[in-house]
């Protein structure tokens, strides 16, 4: 099962996606990412669109939550996929199990977008 789970900020219709999948014994949590890049968005004032800066807050609370064994992006550099793609060529079997990763891109995604968030708000005063 596959399940969706709306994530806007990126786009409003910006979806993630979980799944659990087996390997023998063993179960792992899969998270796709649509994105949560903030790009050049206005965040104070006239926001990109109407609810843009609470829809980030409410998609970075609902996938810091989200459990992760396999993280997967709409962009391979998200989750350093060629990297991962190397090794599984040479052997590595878990190559793709990085719960880090999936932490340390949520870490980067949620501070860029609360960095531009203040520098707006800092130029609004």
């Amino acid at each position: 099962m596959v399940v969706a789970h709306l994530t806007p900020g990126h786009t409003k219709g910006c979806t993630t996606w979980t799944t659990k999948i087996r390997d023998g014994d063993k179960v792992y949590d899969v998270v796709f990412v649509g994105s949560q890049s903030a790009l050049d968005y206005k965040f104070v004032g006239q926001e990109s669109y109407p609810g843009i800066t609470a829809d980030f807050e409410r998609s970075f609370a609902l996938l810091n939550h989200l459990p992760c064994d396999i993280f997967l992006a709409s962009h391979g550099s998200f989750f350093h996929f060629v990297e991962k793609h190397e090794r599984l060529l040479r052997g590595d079997a878990n190559a793709f199990i990085d719960p880090n990763r999936y932490k340390a891109y949520l870490r980067e995604s949620e501070q860029e977008f609360r960095n531009k968030l203040a520098q707006q708000k800092a130029a609004q005063k």
